[in-house]
């Protein structure tokens, strides 16, 4: 029964956003993703449960892929419409996730950034006409893997992974670590098995 009711209340909140996915997606089809990030940062700021579920239903209809059980917390967006959430997974308040892969069981903490990796702007120090345009790598955080409070994930993430507290990652980490630091580093190899 309770399968039943999130699944309802989650259909009335996409045909109450229907108009914002919409507007969002012919946004997309001339070209601008600026329909879409205004939508996503309101309704990043509906409070409690329904904004919950407004935001899903938004995001199920405009990001590459979204999992219906997925809970966001207030404050948090995905700046990229290029995102996959996988099944079961929290992201806490005031995150911000660029283009991502986040896999099955993933615990995301507050004031979390996964931003679309090292090389989203280009180098202020190099003359204007100089400059690369910038590059949205994809992310991928691992499945069953937790990401700390404030942490920043800039490279990938292993599957069965804990990114402590404050954490800055740089390069790619491997599955089934504790990693801590600024820069991130394996910290201490996890025994899966306990």
């Amino acid at each position: 029964m309770r399968k039943f009711l999130k699944r309802a209340l989650l259909f009335f909140c996409v045909i109450i956003v229907s108009p914002l996915i919409f507007i969002a997606w012919g946004g997309f089809l001339l070209k601008l993703e600026e329909p879409y990030r205004f939508f996503g940062t309101f309704l990043s700021l509906l409070p409690g449960l329904p904004g919950s579920y407004l935001r899903l239903a938004f995001y199920k209809g405009t990001l590459a892929r979204i999992s219906s059980d997925v809970t966001i917390g207030f404050g948090s967006y995905f700046s990229r419409p290029s995102a996959r959430v996988g099944k079961n997974v929290s992201i806490g308040a005031y995150c911000i996730i660029g283009n991502a892969v986040i896999g099955d069981d993933v615990l995301i903490a507050s004031r979390v950034s996964i931003p679309s990796g090292l090389y989203q702007h280009s180098d202020p120090w190099v003359p204007h006409e100089f400059r690369g345009a910038p590059r949205f790598d994809k992310v991928v955080v691992g499945s069953r893997s937790w990401i700390g409070e404030g942490a920043i994930v800039l490279a990938d993430v292993g599957e069965d992974s804990i990114v402590a507290a404050g954490c800055v990652l740089f390069r790619p980490m491997p599955s089934g670590y504790v990693i801590a630091g600024n820069p991130g580093k394996p910290a201490k190899k996890r025994d899966l098995n306990a």
